[in-house]
This record gives structure tokens, sequence and C-alpha cells, in this order.
């Protein structure tokens, strides 16, 4: 009877385990998609709308999936990233960034890797940031403990970045909206 309690448990510890390791073997660094994109930006300085699809390829390559990829290997445009996520049942609203509780979630799990976007809804572009691995840090702007995060602004201007707080990005939580894929 123990033999058979120790075999599940191996078990079920050695799926655990696999599970952690599949969903962690296809991650590109954060970093190499900053400097891929930076690449992209400056060959196709002239095409601003060449690298629009950036955010959805790094949301993908960094969390090690394929939900914004299209048949062809390319990926989604940033503009229609909303509609796919809100419209897919393997992605699940999380809350709005006005709520402290919904910025630690997204923090935890993000740190447990699952892959979490925060989208400005408000905004007619629908642009996403997405939530990486780190820690909260106090935003005095928002007045609350942002995430770690990661842009790829397809305009000029702000500056793409990589492990800065949400704020970084977004002048005020209004209109955030977070998303899971569980």
């Amino acid at each position: 009877m123990k033999k058979s309690i120790f075999s599940a448990l191996l078990a079920v510890f050695l799926f655990s385990c696999s599970s952690i390791e599949e969903k962690t073997k296809n991650k590109v660094a954060i970093t190499e998609l900053l400097t891929d994109f930076e690449i992209c930006k400056e060959e196709n300085e002239s095409k601003r709308r060449y690298c629009n699809h950036y955010t959805s390829e790094a949301i993908c390559k960094y969390n090690g999936i394929t939900d914004f990829e299209n048949q062809d290997g390319s990926y989604l445009d940033y503009k229609e990233l909303f509609t796919a996520i809100t419209d897919s049942p393997f992605w699940k609203f999380l809350g709005s960034a006005e709520d402290q509780k919904v910025l630690d979630d997204a923090q935890d799990l993000a740190n447990r890797g699952f892959p979490v976007v925060c989208i400005d809804a408000d905004d007619k572009h629908k642009f996403a940031v997405l939530i990486i691995e780190g820690e909260c840090a106090k935003s005095g702007k928002w007045k609350l403990n942002c995430p770690n995060s990661a842009a790829f602004f397809p305009s000029k201007k702000p500056d793409p970045y990589v492990n800065k707080t949400l704020n970084y990005a977004f002048k005020k939580p209004n209109g955030l909206e977070l998303f899971v894929k569980k």
C-alpha cells in the first residue's frame, strides 16, 4: 500500500515538473526580445507599421505560447490583441489596474510562469504591455504598487523598455485591464 502511494506521489511530482518545464522550455529572454524589436524599428524607420506585430510576437516568445501567431508564422498586429484575448476561452479577465489586488495577482501569476497582459481598453488602438517576472514597486503617480513590465511601443516615442513598472507605460490606471492565460 505504501509503495503504491509513493508511486502515485512520484507520478504527480514528475507530471508537475514536466508541465513546469514544458511551460518554460520555449521562452525567449525578454532582453533578447527588446534587442530584436529595436533592430526591427531601426531597419524599418521609414515603415513605422512594419513592427506593429512585435507586441504579439513578444507575448508569444516570452511566454512560450502561440496564441497570437498566424498560420503563416506572422503575428497579430497590436491593434488586434484586445479582441483576440477577449474572444479567447483560454484568457481570463483579472480585473482593473485601479485595484491593488489585481496588480498583485498579475505579478504573482507572471512570476509563476503564466502569460499576463495589460491592455488599455479605453485607447482606440488597445495598446498592450506584458507583465513579466519581477517585483511590484510603488508608483507615486498611481499611488499603487505596480507590477514589472515590458513594452514594445510601435511608434517612435516613448522608447520600448523592459523591467520597468506598469505605470511607466501608462499615465494612469483608469481603463487598463489585465488578463491571464490559464
